[in-house]
């Protein structure tokens, strides 16, 4: 019956598109038609959501059968030694018979609005509620034989959600000092404006003749591009004539000309990177 709505739905607009499209009421029946089309959509949409999450309470039935399988052979090979696994893995059994009982309750709080197609899906959701129950109650009994109270597997699962927590705090602060490790920073520039900044200023020679760039000991850091120094092995110059300022060890890196201009500088390219950045991490290219 469905099926036939479907086509029947379906064909309204060929139908009618042959037809007078001036004519009202074949507009109007168009228009219903696009209504009816719109209602099978949104409860096709509403039973795929429905089919989605009966997959997900199946799949969590299965994880569960696996789990106390586990358990079973933790048991087996030395019950006391293995008493730490066990209760880990119960721990995740009580997650997952929640997780379950919630997706419960939630289907049979919508299966209503479906009307008479129902039927069937409220009989399936009885059968996976009855495995749910019945999962459960194994649990219990297990839990009883193994003398492990719910309050301790409860104390459990938050002792095992303050360590995730207290791990990713670490794991964030690693990743934290670690970037902050590998920043570098790099300006290009030519001498007028390196100097206006206060990045570098010329020192030694005789009356002005013969003095030679250097880096100013005190710079800010907010004129410089921010790099990942691990990441970033090339800096664009694009500069008839550059100059490398900041102290870096000759051989760890290399001026590259442009290709179709032999006078002109393309980039530096950083050929050993332990060796560039160890005395500074502040890299600072003159240009004219």
């Amino acid at each position: 019956m469905k099926k036939f709505f479907l086509m029947l739905v379906a064909a309204l607009p060929l139908l009618f598109t042959s037809c007078n499209s001036e004519d009202p009421e074949k507009t109007a029946a168009l228009q219903r038609a696009d209504s009816l089309q719109a209602i099978v959509d949104s409860k096709d949409n509403e039973i795929n959501a429905l089919f989605d999450v009966l997959n997900e309470i199946e799949s969590n039935l299965s994880e569960i059968s696996s789990r106390y399988s586990q358990v079973s052979t933790l048991r087996q090979q030395n019950p006391e030694r293995n008493r730490g696994q066990i209760t880990d893995q119960l721990a995740g059994i009580e997650a997952l018979l929640a997780k379950n009982k919630e997706k419960i309750a939630s289907l049979n709080s919508k299966i209503s609005s479906l009307g008479q197609e129902n039927s069937k899906l409220q009989e399936f959701i009885d059968q996976l509620n009855k495995r749910v129950e019945d999962q459960e109650q194994q649990i219990n009994n297990l839990m009883s034989e193994l003398a492990i109270s719910k309050n301790t597997i409860q104390e459990l699962s938050e002792n095992v959600s303050e360590l995730t927590a207290s791990n990713q705090e670490k794991d964030d602060y690693i990743a934290y000092q670690t970037e902050e490790a590998n920043k570098a920073y790099y300006i290009v520039g030519t001498y007028s404006e390196l100097k206006e900044l206060g990045i570098v200023n010329k020192s030694g020679g005789f009356i002005g003749i013969g003095k030679k760039q250097q880096a100013s000991e005190n710079m800010d850091v907010s004129h410089f591009q921010t790099i990942d120094r691990t990441k970033v092995t090339t800096i664009t110059v694009n500069q008839r004539k550059a100059q490398i300022i900041s102290k870096h060890p000759e051989g760890s890196y290399e001026l590259v000309m442009d290709e179709n201009d032999s006078k002109t500088v393309a980039y530096l390219t950083i050929k050993d990177v332990n060796a560039f950045w160890r005395f500074t991490k502040y890299l600072v290219i003159s240009t004219k």
